[in-house]
């Protein structure tokens, strides 16, 4: 009898509880709608609809006004020594040597980098040397490959990711390779592929890099994080700049740039060049060797094509300092060099005086292709006047 009252109480008690808990939602929950009421009582006499549709409408127009003054905040003076064409001609070209360097390369482990070599050499180019040529490292996957994996890789499906340890257990013995099932794999490797090169003349120098080829550099493009650039001599920050194009400048192409030019005459011209990506650690290497080799600095010369934005305002004012004599080329139909977005998490501009034609192919691709700067640049389509285009397009 005393276990069934303990019951009832505790019972009772759990109830009560429960009930008081509903009882201060519930009051919490008429307090606070009160308190919105009263609230949109007090708003409405404020409001009114006219303001909120002329904010949204309004809205893309101040962001566009935006975009324009933090452009309008780095514009790049003209440089002290004026575009040459027949250089411009002769960096595009050798734009174009650097992808098929790339190519020819990743898939002839033979090929050691020889321009000579390539579809497109022209016996202009005879009278440089080789300096050097630019690698990195890049992770390679097959196509998947049926192969009989032995009983104790399936045991351990740890393995399959990990194309070290399967290649270890594939060396296993027939026999006991035989006593597996049979499984599709990726097997991957690390290869050398080339990023550009280093010629050198009587005349002058030229350090070409190539441009993007992998879906992995695509996403480094994109990857609009910022960091600062530092004067390695002062250590003053000169502005801030795109971290994914730093990273591969930095980590992936060997040997270093500044270490490359410290083998030419620093009293020549020298030709920092590339496409896309290419265009893009043209811009950061450039600034590099001039701050490292101060002897080098006054014979830079920048021409860049297709370039995505490097980095901020305050960057780009830096570099107008120390690299004046920097041109930008652009296809005006071309998407890449919007990217990153003027401002998104960070703000982005160009650097170098703006040099563009029009060649619209249709399509992303046929736009932004080395083929097509090539084609424009031949034919001295490039301009860096004003453009005014029709809005309707019959005008």
């Amino acid at each position: 009898m005393d276990k069934v009252k303990r019951r009832q109480f505790l019972l009772g008690g759990v109830a009560a509880g429960t009930a008081a808990t509903l009882g201060t939602e519930y009051v919490r929950r008429e307090r606070a709608e009160a308190r919105q009421a009263a609230i949109d009582t007090y708003v409405a006499d404020f409001y009114d609809p006219d303001d909120i549709i002329q904010a949204a409408v309004t809205g893309d127009t101040r962001m566009v006004e935006e975009f324009q003054a933090i452009q309008a905040s780095a514009v790049f003076p003209p440089p002290p020594i004026p575009y040459n064409r027949t250089i411009s001609k002769r960096l595009i070209l050798l734009s174009r040597l650097a992808t098929q360097q790339y190519i020819t390369g990743r898939n002839d482990p033979r090929y050691d980098g020889n321009l000579q070599k390539l579809l497109d050499y022209d016996p202009s180019l005879d009278k440089y040397r080789l300096v050097a040529s630019f690698r990195g490292k890049e992770r390679q996957v097959n196509d998947s490959v049926e192969v009989q994996v032995p009983q104790s890789v399936i045991d351990d499906p740890t393995l399959m990711n990990d194309p070290t340890a399967l290649e270890e257990n594939l060396a296993q013995t027939e026999a006991v390779i035989r006593t597996g099932v049979t499984a599709a794999v990726k097997v991957g490797r690390t290869i050398e592929v080339f990023y550009g090169f280093l010629l050198e003349s009587d005349e002058d120098s030229i350090l070409v890099f190539r441009g993007t080829q992998r879906m992995a550099e695509w996403a480094g493009n994109i990857y609009a994080v910022q960091q600062d650039y530092i004067n390695p001599t002062t250590g003053k920050v000169l502005g801030r700049i795109h971290t994914g194009f730093r990273r591969i400048a930095n980590s992936i192409i060997n040997p270093l740039a500044v270490d490359a030019v410290k083998q030419i005459n620093p009293n020549k011209p020298c030709y920092v060049s590339g496409h896309s990506l290419g265009a893009a650690l043209a811009t950061l290497l450039a600034l590099d060797m001039a701050l490292a080799v101060p002897e080098l600095q006054p014979n830079l010369h920048i021409y860049v094509y297709a370039s995505p934005r490097v980095g901020n305002p305050e960057f780009a004012r830096s570099y107008a300092k120390i690299l004046p004599n920097s041109f930008r080329i652009t296809n005006l139909a071309d998407a890449i060099p919007t990217l990153p977005p003027t401002k998104l998490r960070a703000e982005f501009v160009h650097v170098g005086e703006d040099w563009s034609f029009v060649s619209q192919g249709g399509d992303i691709l046929p736009n932004h292709i080395v083929d097509t700067y090539r084609r424009a640049v031949n034919a001295e389509a490039e301009s860096n006047q004003n453009r005014s285009f029709p809005i309707t397009g019959i005008a």
